[in-house]
């Protein structure tokens, strides 16, 4: 993780001004509780560690077109259906400068589905494979807490041929940085 990362709770200064008039801004969306630096961290949770609380859908409102260099996405793309990924992914598109780029980590729903069926009877195995389809933590498990799971899982293939549809090109599949869990992550980066 990178050192400009921050887990955990923190006060984070608001950015002034309208967002329509931001140029050249990167944006971290669905940040959660990972805020940073040189990011205009969002998300529809006001628990979340972001400088900005917006939905997804808002976020087309929010920012001019062309008016954005990168769009990063760490485990969030996955709380969105199948059609809000698609407008968003229109929308990113719309927002990205020329050679912008969109930088999407999650679990791959094909990576997790090989966990679940090469656990044989491994109990933590499974429950890992598991996990990663619908994004719980075992202490919610245990602690009989609700929380919201993933709305759709995602393949690399799927996904590039869901971003290509929109113009994206230039794909690159590399191991994942945040999370750093390789045997269920992928990061997939796309260029306007």
């Amino acid at each position: 993780m990178p050192s400009t990362a921050v887990l955990g709770p923190k006060i984070v200064p608001r950015i002034s001004g309208p967002l329509i008039e931001k140029r050249g801004v990167k944006l971290n969306l669905g940040c959660g509780p990972m805020h940073l630096d040189g990011y205009i961290n969002i998300d529809g949770d006001s628990k979340a560690c972001a400088d900005y609380y917006l939905d997804f859908s808002e976020l087309g409102e929010a920012f001019a077109s062309e008016s954005t260099t990168e769009i990063l996405m760490v485990h969030s793309l996955g709380y969105l259906n199948l059609w809000q990924a698609r407008n968003f992914f229109r929308v990113a598109y719309r927002l990205l400068l020329p050679g912008g780029r969109l930088v999407i980590e999650l679990p791959s729903i094909e990576k997790c589905a090989k966990r679940v069926l090469e656990s044989k009877h491994d109990l933590p195995s499974y429950l890992e494979g598991v996990r990663g389809v619908f994004a719980f933590d075992l202490t919610e498990i245990t602690n009989q807490v609700d929380f919201t799971p993933y709305s759709f899982g995602w393949s690399a293939w799927h996904l590039e041929n869901e971003l290509s549809d929109v113009g994206f090109s230039g794909f690159l599949l590399t191991e994942p940085h945040y999370h750093q869990q390789p045997w269920r992550d992928i990061r997939l980066e796309a260029t306007k």
